[in-house]
């Protein structure tokens, strides 16, 4: 008899379900550990990153730092998950947490030229900006990856 994972059996509930709700979990845990990174980072430097003021800009509303934030953690919580359970497969490694920061370094790149243009940023803030998102990210595609196979196996 094959072994089901934890919680399809007690919980009653169909396997998609449960895989996808430990796709969420895992998305959860992440971008907590993202948030961790920017507060150490803004803590650290006295430099805030305005990352939910990037993704405010992106979605076409400047100023709305509150939407922003919401899109960030909606994104990190539901999105890029469950993306990243569709595609992980197919990136050609077999460590599921260097996935997990390879897609990660996706949404880095993507971010930064998407997101970011419009932070008019200078200087040393640029290099500042660069370095800790690219280790929030970094963080955030590694924990997807590890708790990803947790969670989902």
């Amino acid at each position: 008899m094959a072994e089901q994972r934890v919680g399809t059996e007690e919980s009653g509930l169909p396997p998609e379900v449960v895989r996808a709700l430990g796709v969420l979990k895992a998305g959860v845990v992440s971008t907590v550990v993202m948030m961790v990174v920017f507060v150490i980072a803004s803590a650290q430097t006295r430099f805030n990153l305005g990352v939910p003021a990037a993704i405010a800009q992106f979605v076409g509303m400047p100023n709305r730092v509150t939407l922003g934030l919401v899109v960030f953690v909606a994104a990190g919580i539901v999105l890029w998950p469950l993306l990243f359970a569709a595609v992980q497969s197919s990136i050609p490694v077999e460590d599921v947490a260097v996935r997990g920061v390879l897609f990660a370094l996706v949404l880095w790149v993507s971010f930064l030229l998407l997101g970011a243009s419009g932070l008019h940023l200078s200087g040393a803030f640029v290099v500042l900006y660069i370095v800790f998102t690219l280790i929030a990210h970094v963080a955030y595609g590694y924990s997807l990856g590890v708790f990803y196979e947790r969670f989902v196996g």
